[in-house]
């Protein structure tokens, strides 16, 4: 899939405030958007090989994106359980939320069809308007530079980041 800086939608989208994730716990999404520079993963589906090696890979960035202000939140399609099974096998620890990620995602403008979404992220603001996309993800095309651009972030030094970012 190719990889597209995107504009946001032409009408504000503004996420829920609060989200429950996959173990039942509630997300304070006006929290985390107050006091981070908050990026949401959408994941194509449970099954998706790609989408679980971004998530291994922005874990293996989380010291410089976290230096950079960002927090996350992880959009999965479909049941809580399957959703929770990807959060275990990429030890990815941020929220992962099933429940309404379809209706936040397809807002948004991430609606895959047949329960899956458009692979990518999204950023929101302090009112939890999202203000920048990024669609698209493939083998070899992540998405992590033009993340790393949002962010306003210089590219990492480390040899193993650099690589979690080619």
């Amino acid at each position: 899939m190719l990889l597209a800086a995107t504009a946001v939608p032409a009408a504000p989208v503004v996420v829920p405030p609060a989200l429950r994730d996959v173990r039942g716990a509630v997300v304070d999404v006006a929290a985390l958007a107050s006091r981070n520079r908050l990026v949401f993963v959408t994941v194509k589906a449970t099954w998706c090989p790609v989408c679980r090696t971004q998530l291994q890979r922005l874990g293996r960035m989380l010291p410089h994106l976290r230096a950079c202000g960002a927090a996350f939140v992880v959009l999965v399609p479909g049941a809580n359980d399957a959703a929770a099974a990807v959060a275990r096998d990429t030890s990815f620890p941020y929220p992962f939320v099933a429940e309404g990620a379809e209706a936040i995602a397809t807002a948004a403008g991430f609606a895959g069809g047949a329960g899956e979404l458009v692979p990518g992220f999204f950023a929101v603001d302090a009112a939890r308007t999202v203000v920048w996309e990024q669609r698209g993800r493939g083998a070899g095309a992540y998405g992590d530079g033009e993340l790393l651009a949002h962010l306003g972030c210089k590219a990492p030094s480390q040899p193993d980041v650099l690589a979690a970012v080619r």
